[in-house]
Formats: C-alpha cells, sequence, structure tokens
C-alpha cells in the first residue's frame, strides 16, 4: 500500500533541495572542494575531543595519522594514492578501529563524503553503507 500524499513529507523534501542549492555567483557551479583535508582534519579533532569525556580520545590518533598520509599524496599531486589512503581510512571507521565508538565512526563516515571531493574516494562505499544500514521504507515513511 502506497503512503497518502503527506505534507510534512513534502517541506522536508523542500527544504533538502534548498539545502542542496549550490550557492555561487555562477550559475550550475558546485561549492568549492578547498580545504577539504583541513575540514576533515578538523571534524576528527572534534571527534577526538567530544571522545576525551570518555576516555577514547587516543583511539582517534590512527585516523589523524592516515589522514596525515592522505596529505602527503594529496600535496604531492598524487590522486592514485590519495584515493588509496582515503579508502583506507573509510576501511579504518567501518571496522571500528582503535575500538571508537559507532557513532563517531558514523558521523566521520558522513562527513567524509560531505567535504571529500568524489575523485578521491570510493563515493560508491557510501551509498553501499546507507543501504545495509539505513531502514529506507522507515526513513521516508513512517511517521
Amino acid at each position: 500500500m502506497k503512503p497518502a500524499f503527506n505534507q510534512k513529507m513534502w517541506l522536508v523534501g523542500l527544504v533538502v533541495a534548498i539545502l542542496l542549492t549550490p550557492v555561487s555567483s555562477e550559475p550550475g557551479s558546485v561549492p568549492s572542494r578547498e580545504g577539504w583535508l583541513e575540514q576533515l582534519t578538523g571534524f576528527v579533532r572534534v571527534q577526538q575531543r567530544a571522545a576525551l569525556v570518555n576516555g577514547e580520545s587516543l583511539m582517534f590518533e590512527v585516523y589523524l595519522d592516515q589522514l596525515t598520509l592522505v596529505r602527503r599524496s594529496y600535496e604531492n599531486h598524487d590522486q592514485e594514492r590519495t584515493y588509496a589512503a582515503m579508502n583506507r581510512f573509510m576501511d579504518m571507521l567501518e571496522s571500528r578501529e582503535g575500538g571508537i565508538s559507532a557513532g563517531a565512526a558514523d558521523a566521520m563516515w558522513d562527513f567524509c563524503y560531505e567535504v571529500t571531493p568524489p575523485a578521491l574516494h570510493d563515493v560508491k562505499r557510501h551509498k553501499q553503507w546507507w543501504d545495509k544500514t539505513v531502514n529506507w521504507e522507515q526513513f521516508f515513511w513512517e511517521e
């Protein structure tokens, strides 16, 4: 049975569409990904500080070390190694390497998708991850 039209869901869709619309003076341009690595590293540090309350902050060093490898490859303009290093970062998040919480790993995973240029990591992994972890029927139709 198909759910009836829902004004709340329509409004949510409209808000999402507006938020995803690029803001630029040039029509059709995409938001800049400049500084993506600094943003991602900063986000990992925020997660680390948040985990400090639970005594987990040292577990984040492996992620910061991996991002250092990503930075080296990226600054050397080595796209292949940057791609491999970013996907290793994603492997680490999937396996919760270092024993980090699922919440922290999921937050970093989602932020990685938001800021990392698509050419530098396997974007399909994000869709596969969401497909196996999100109940889309419940997400869209349950009130």
